[in-house]
């Protein structure tokens, strides 16, 4: 099992910063929108919709939200607060997930308000999902007509925080882990392995901070990644929540080691819209 999930991390990782470095930016959105299109159908099976073709229904209807948005949204949007669109999708993205955390903290008395509620499983999948797309699709345009790879820095810092989040708390979760975090939610995760998370964070953040010769915002930047490591945490806390009270142990099967393709984007969805509203506040685009 480790050394398949390994394996699928290795295919993963470059494939994911060749998409976001090497392809046009109508091509990312589309490589952007099937990876969670393939999320929808995977959330449509923790949200009571059993039957494939009410599943079908709702991956398809994801899909053409995704398309709406995409001849609606601009992709290379240099000012937030240009498109009300954007920054309607982005806060609701915001809100949700702050909401997320209060579900989370208070599950399972919370599942009394959303638990036997389909159609409100569904729409925080749209949630979820959608306002992530539009935050990932903002970020990789910011600045394009200026300097094209902007973006993709800038994108890869929220994957590179994401991912040294997961693996910080791995590495130190797995042999030092002895507190758990929230056993009523997901029984594995460690008080241990979210601190181990947020320093390899902080150290990432150290890296950038020396190779950008400190710059005079740095504390800032901590500040911002203690706050998207506390919330990558909750995307994949609020993912279990749902798997469990679904009574599922992976949201899908697509990546081998790795379960479905939300067990690997529920961070990202949790981090990529509050990401984006720092970006658009203090990150000197206008």
């Amino acid at each position: 099992m480790f050394k398949q999930r390994v394996l699928t991390a290795l295919l993963l990782a470059p494939l994911a910063l060749l998409a976001v470095f090497y392809l046009p930016l109508a091509g990312f959105a589309v490589f952007v929108s099937v990876a969670f299109t393939l999320g929808a159908w995977e959330w449509s099976g923790l949200c009571g919709l059993a039957n494939r073709t009410m599943r079908a229904m709702y991956t398809g209807l994801t899909a053409v939200i995704l398309l709406i948005l995409y001849a609606l949204q601009p992709v290379a949007l240099q000012y937030l607060f240009a498109d009300t669109l954007t920054l309607t999708l982005i806060i609701a993205g915001v809100v949700w997930w702050l909401l997320a955390v209060i579900l989370v903290l208070s599950y399972p008395r919370s599942q009394v308000f959303w638990g036997q509620r389909d159609w409100l499983k569904a729409l925080l999948g749209w949630l979820t999902l959608v306002p992530a797309w539009s935050a990932i699709v903002f970020v990789r345009g910011l600045d394009y007509q200026q300097a094209e790879f902007t973006g993709a820095w800038l994108l890869f810092g929220l994957l590179g925080l994401v991912w040294a989040a997961d693996i910080g708390g791995y590495i130190i979760g797995k042999p030092f882990g002895k507190h758990k975090l929230l056993p009523k939610v997901s029984p594995g995760k460690t008080l241990e392995g979210m601190l181990g998370g947020m320093a390899f964070v902080l150290l990432m953040v150290s890296a950038v901070g020396y190779w950008q010769g400190w710059p005079a915002d740095i504390g800032y930047w901590y500040l911002a990644a203690i706050g998207l490591a506390a919330l990558s945490v909750f995307g994949d806390l609020t993912e279990s929540m749902f798997k469990r009270a679904a009574g599922k142990k992976d949201s899908g099967a697509f990546l081998p080691g790795h379960g479905g393709i939300l067990d690997r984007i529920d961070s990202l969805t949790a981090t990529a819209p509050l990401y984006a509203l720092l970006l658009a506040l203090f990150g000197g685009f206008n």
